[in-house]
């Protein structure tokens, strides 16, 4: 079961599931993250959602590998112990019809005037101290309005 959840003061709507608590209730949380983490079976899974000025100095084709890289560093993590095992890339227009691209963005609109857009995806292993996690990360890559948004979920396994 899962609900709509507010976002940013309620910028942005997401649906959660319901067991996942919201971590600003028990931690601080940086203002421009909002982080939700799984409490129906202690799994520990994580969801960021977390909007970052556009790194424009980073191609779009390489976003995924970036950020994913990024997480890894500020993680603690080296680049031996990180595995990107798939990316998929694509630029879409938020106003387009086309059913092979919406596929992947069900539900997905924004009320601006967005031209293109971006997006990314990379799925992966990071190695942190001793617990393996699957990363599983998209970038929305909002060019009109010069932002990163990135969607992270972290798996311990």
């Amino acid at each position: 079961m899962s609900e709509v959840r507010e976002l940013f003061g309620g910028a942005m709507v997401c649906r959660i599931p319901s067991a996942w608590r919201d971590v600003s209730q028990v931690r601080q949380v940086p203002d421009n993250q909002e982080v939700y983490q799984d409490c129906s079976e202690e799994s520990g899974a994580v969801v960021v959602v977390e909007i970052l000025e556009h790194q424009s100095d980073v191609k779009n084709e390489d976003a995924s590998t970036f950020f994913f890289s990024d997480l890894a560093d500020a993680n603690g993590v080296s680049v031996d112990d990180i595995t990107i095992q798939s990316n998929y890339k694509m630029i879409f227009s938020v106003k387009d019809d086309d059913a092979s691209k919406q596929k992947y963005f069900q539900n997905f609109s924004l009320s601006t005037q967005q031209s293109e857009s971006y997006a990314c995806i990379a799925v992966g292993q990071q190695q942190v101290d001793d617990k393996s996690l699957r990363i599983e990360m998209c970038v929305l890559r909002l060019k009109d309005v010069t932002t990163d948004l990135l969607i992270t979920l972290s798996i311990p396994h």
